[in-house]
């Protein structure tokens, strides 16, 4: 009776086709995107577990080339050109290998062919970018193969490799400038006037944050032209000031942010939040 309810069983289990492959992965998929800047980045792979054995120099061998993951290549996406530790990097798809090391720095590849299962197709000549980085020890033990990102601002993050107690990072660098142009113009084409102002001002807050100072004051500057009455973007002009070495005009117009404010918050009937942090800034700044 036993041997029939297993082979019923059984046949239940080939009818189902590709159903039946809808079962948990020892090693289970995972997407992590992070936006960074106007560039998206994306890491599709597979996450190994250490379960109680020895990864580094024993599971992963050292000194010899490693997906990076497990099942299929772990594959990297990059919406647009970025730097990679500095070195430059096409936009597109890339699988990710890794040659890790005891005693020197890993080497991190990003290979043109992501159709990849494993290491055994791989070739070299395929390869868009080597680097080196160096690997360290945590002081803490990661159970699953993890990517995530850290550090993350308007041009640059920090993508994190941990697993059992190493971490590898690789810093990707965005190149901005030329996307926010873009943007700036097409966002200029499609605002109304009494609008364009704004269009300026978020411009030249972002392009602060993106070290691109000196464009900043200039989009700053078309706002204020069009506008005067927001004390916000006296604020964000007092940054820009500050930020290219123009600490006198830079209290000058924070002052008349802080005016600005006042005379929002009596119209409104709501108090103005931001006079002290204004304050500190002056403070700080009187002192350059």
């Amino acid at each position: 009776m036993r041997t029939i309810t297993s082979t019923i069983i059984l046949s239940a289990l080939l009818s189902l086709g590709v159903s039946a492959q809808n079962l948990p992965k020892p090693s289970p998929d995972a997407t992590v995107e992070q936006r960074v800047g106007m560039t998206d980045v994306s890491i599709t792979y597979s996450r190994p577990g250490v379960k109680d054995r020895a990864i580094w120099g024993d599971l992963v061998a050292y000194d010899e080339i490693w997906r990076a993951g497990a099942n299929k290549a772990t594959k990297v996406s990059f919406s647009t050109p970025v730097k990679v530790d500095g070195v430059e990097l096409a936009a597109g798809d890339y699988s990710l290998f890794i040659i890790p090391s005891k005693e020197e720095a890993w080497t991190v590849i990003f290979n043109n062919n992501t159709e990849l299962w494993g290491t055994g197709d791989y070739k070299q000549e395929e390869d868009a970018l080597r680097i080196k980085v160096k690997a360290s020890t945590t002081t803490y033990a990661t159970e699953r193969l993890e990517y995530h990102f850290t550090q993350v601002n308007m041009i640059d993050a920090v993508l994190s490799l941990d697993w059992a107690m190493i971490q590898l990072n690789l810093n990707i660098t965005t190149e901005p400038k030329e996307m926010i142009s873009a943007e700036i113009d097409r966002a200029l084409n499609e605002a109304e006037e009494d609008k364009k102002w704004r269009v300026y001002r978020n411009a030249a807050h972002y392009a602060g944050d993106a070290d691109m100072v000196e464009q900043g004051l200039k989009w700053m500057e078309e706002s204020l032209k069009l506008h005067q009455d927001s004390w916000y973007s006296y604020w964000v002009y007092a940054e820009l000031l500050a930020d290219n070495g123009n600490y006198e005009k830079a209290i000058e117009q924070a002052n008349v942010s802080i005016k600005k404010g006042k005379e929002w918050s009596v119209e409104n009937e709501k108090p103005f939040k931001y006079e002290d942090d204004l304050n500190e800034d002056i403070q700080k700044w009187s002192t350059k």
